[in-house]
């Protein structure tokens, strides 16, 4: 080929390629504007929305000498600058009393008896072992605070964080990075080891993103002698598996900064009425997430590569079969299928399959894994939480070891309540007995875990989907036993 010839085709495959570039981009820019048009009929947000307080820890803190007092201290400052967003009662100006920046109101975190938002320890008579405990995204340690108790009282030092953004104001998680939550967990699990004399367990709990993060660290732990390594992993509902559309959550910033477009940060924003989860959600949290799961993709992938995973620790993990929050068959396919044979186990908590809800569901082929009791390829144990016959809201516990198809049933004595056709990624931590999440409530207060409202469709500024997504896990006093089972294993 002659070089002018040549030439004539670079020249060429040069403009096509620019120009079938700028079009890809005008097609995504088009699409995001119409994306950021429609975000305006959002409601307009409030101050806990534009601003959030000073003094968050971030990773760039971290030095070799930094413990939990100094991360403590960094808390102590943001939730003292908190007060700044706090309504007086007579300040309300048609702000509904329920909302968590009413000062004294239902919903005002330091009514309870702890500001749960808050990093907390609990400390046995005698410390057997020692646990970390870390919660979801935009969650905060109220949701480990069941689980702390049952390890306090088996005699494990606990340690639940508050990750950085979390527990103070939804904007709080605007610019939040996830390696802040890393580092939080490194301090965490640094100061869980200093409590524990030789011997002791140290066991890491981690809740949705809080799962995912607690995995990463554990990769890291079994490579890095300066990572104190966990005995056993707890995960609820971890966050592996997160759907590639969170992969372009960031992709407003082409025009939120444009202050007509400034709702385009938001995937949601709503009435902040839950005293400890924020209920509106920014675009970042969700690129955040995404960006969790991805890095523990490749370090999984990683660790299969060069055999570190034969070293992991067992872990245990609680799952619903459905979860509109992430993938849960990732949590076996990117987790599970590659662990060593260690004693590791996967409970599943199935939907409700009692025939008279077949009619209810949009597809009962992709709502049940119950077609995983027959492959022996598995190499760790696996539970499946269901009914013990189609006519039955009575539960049984199907579980088979690794490698067989063996089942071996076990009732439960327990039952599915009336009207609960399955869980949801937001109920597995909470016992029914909790007085916010549970379905009895509090005199006073919200009672979250029994909303219900009725009335005309299109009235209400949150959806019927949100006010009724259960809140409680009416199986946790199996999943409690199993967690003490693992406990006692770890003691051994």
């Amino acid at each position: 080929m002659r070089p002018q010839t040549l030439k004539r085709i670079t020249r060429t495959a040069a403009l096509v390629g620019a120009r079938v570039a700028v079009a890809t981009f005008l097609v995504v820019a088009t699409l995001l504007l119409v994306v950021a048009i429609g975000d305006r009929s959002m409601p307009d947000p409030r101050l806990w929305h534009e601003q959030a307080p000073a003094g968050e820890f971030r990773a760039g803190d971290l030095d070799a000498d930094f413990d939990l007092d100094d991360y403590l201290a960094f808390e102590d400052r943001v939730f003292a600058a908190l007060d700044d967003f706090m309504l007086a009662p007579d300040e309300l100006s048609g702000t509904p009393t329920v909302i968590r920046y009413v000062t004294g109101g239902p919903g005002d975190p330091d009514t309870f008896e702890r500001n749960w938002n808050r990093t907390f320890e609990m400390t046995p008579d005698e410390i057997r072992g020692g646990v970390l405990l870390v919660h979801g995204l935009s969650d905060s340690p109220y949701s480990m605070r069941s689980l702390a108790e049952t390890f306090r009282d088996e005699g494990f030092y606990v340690l639940a964080m508050r990750m950085p953004g979390h527990g103070t104001v939804p904007a709080g998680l605007v610019r939040a990075k996830w390696r802040d939550w890393a580092a939080a967990i490194d301090i965490g699990a640094r100061h869980v080891a200093g409590k524990l004399t030789e011997g002791r367990p140290f066991i890491l709990v981690g809740y949705s993103s809080g799962g995912a993060l607690s995995v990463l660290y554990t990769l890291h732990a079994i490579d890095d002698e300066d990572r104190p390594a966990p005995d056993h992993v707890l995960l609820l509902s971890p966050a592996i598996g997160i759907t590639r559309f969170a992969m372009a959550s960031n992709w407003h910033k082409l025009f939120s900064w444009i202050p007509y477009f400034e709702k385009s940060k938001w995937v949601a924003i709503q009435p902040e009425y839950d005293p400890f989860k924020y209920t509106s959600f920014p675009k970042n949290a969700g690129a955040q997430s995404w960006a969790i799961a991805r890095e523990v993709e490749t370090q999984l992938a990683r660790a299969q590569a060069d055999g570190r995973l034969a070293r992991i620790p067992p872990i245990l993990t609680f799952q619903s079969a459905v979860d509109s929050t992430i993938i849960a068959a990732d949590v076996l396919g990117r987790l599970y299928r590659r662990l060593p044979d260690n004693g590791s186990e996967l409970v599943i908590f199935d939907v409700n399959t009692v025939g008279s809800l077949d009619e209810f569901y949009r597809d009962r082929t992709d709502r049940t894994m119950a077609g995983l009791l027959t492959d022996k390829t598995f190499p760790f144990r696996l539970t499946m939480i269901t009914n013990a016959s189609p006519e039955s809201v009575d539960v049984v516990a199907r579980t088979k070891e690794p490698f067989t198809d063996e089942v071996k049933v076990v009732g439960l004595a327990q039952s599915w309540p009336p009207n609960v056709y399955s869980l949801a990624h937001v109920a597995i931590p909470f016992p029914p007995t909790d007085p916010l999440y549970g379905p009895i409530g509090v005199d006073g207060r919200v009672q979250l875990g029994n909303l219900a409202p009725r009335g005309e469709k299109h009235v209400l500024k949150i959806s019927a989907a949100d006010l009724l997504r259960l809140r409680y896990n009416p199986f946790h006093e199996y999943m409690i036993q199993r967690v003490v089972e693992m406990i006692e294993s770890a003691k051994q």
